[in-house]
């Protein structure tokens, strides 16, 4: 007996999932990735993504029997986006460090060398006063609505269930439209400090995994409040499983989307290939001059 669409489908992008991880650890096996990079943000959405691919196809298989892997494939498919709108901010931030003159990043200023860990611990998490930094938002943010949605998904009641989700997603839609306004100010930026060059490619690829992350967070908004998209919604089962029109829509809108984002957010090592190196951190001191400091890893 042959699969049914979900676990064809499941099976498809696992294999492409598979490729991409395996591009991923061979890129570490051959020192080309460093452990202390955005690309390591990226291999965790990636197993995150395997992972989910892998209960999709068990589900696919075993259909109502075990009702469980439904539960975990739509956790997982939560983080899973999460996790690939974290990545995309991470690679924004690394480009910043390795761009801009000042070396720096607006969203997520460097620490100095040598700074207490509970120091970093705390500014980490600092959302008033001096410390606190942009990208701290967006981490509460992002973790706030991943929250709300697994637990709105795990829910008794199906209206508050459905509430929660939407509000979840909602708030995934307003990180990424941020997203996209850092995106721009980092051109205009770019603009500012080297008149006359052509735009940096890795913005533009950004920028072109900006709509994709888009379709993907209203997939994900329109599923809490329009029936077809629902995986709470009865008339999306069949004797098998999930019908194969919510099959179908969920691949496209969700699934397609989060794989092309992927792909470009890796293409970025191409573009940004020719980057100048991260130099030591400066820090005005207070007679006004700059002292050097060891260079801070960061993602």
């Amino acid at each position: 007996m042959g699969l049914n669409t979900e676990a064809t489908a499941a099976l498809v992008y696992l294999i492409l999932y598979v490729i991409v991880f395996s591009i991923l650890i061979l890129g570490y096996a051959t020192g080309r990735l460093e452990l202390r990079s955005r690309f390591t943000v990226i291999t965790f959405h990636v197993a995150v993504r395997l992972a989910s691919q892998a209960v999709g196809l068990a589900f696919g298989i075993e259909g109502f029997s075990n009702i469980n892997l439904l539960i975990a494939y739509f956790i997982l498919g939560a983080e899973g986006y999460f996790t690939l709108v974290l990545c995309t901010y991470r690679c924004l931030i690394s480009w910043h460090y390795h761009n801009f003159e000042s070396n720096d990043s607006w969203l997520e200023p460097r620490l100095p060398p040598g700074t207490p860990f509970l120091q970093r611990l705390h500014n980490g998490f600092a959302v008033f006063g001096s410390k606190r930094r942009p990208m701290t938002l967006m981490h509460y943010f992002l973790i706030g609505a991943n929250a709300i949605i697994i637990a709105g998904g795990v829910n008794n009641s199906r209206d508050t269930g459905r509430i929660m989700r939407t509000v979840g997603q909602s708030i995934f839609l307003t990180v990424n439209t941020i997203l996209l306004a850092c995106i721009f100010q980092a051109m205009q930026q770019y603009r500012r400090e080297r008149p006359g060059r052509k735009m940096h490619p890795t913005l533009y690829v950004l920028l072109a995994a900006w709509p994709l992350l888009c379709v993907r967070g209203l997939y994900g908004l329109l599923a809490g409040i329009y029936p077809p998209f629902s995986y709470f919604n009865p008339d999306n089962y069949d004797a098998n499983g999930l019908t194969d029109a919510f099959v179908i829509s969920e691949y496209i809108l969700s699934t397609t989307m989060e794989w092309a984002s992927c792909v470009l957010l890796m293409l970025t090592y191409v573009t940004s290939r020719n980057d100048p190196p991260l130099p030591p951190l400066k820090e005005q001191s207070n007679g006004g001059k700059d002292n050097s400091m060891v260079m801070q890893p960061l993602l």
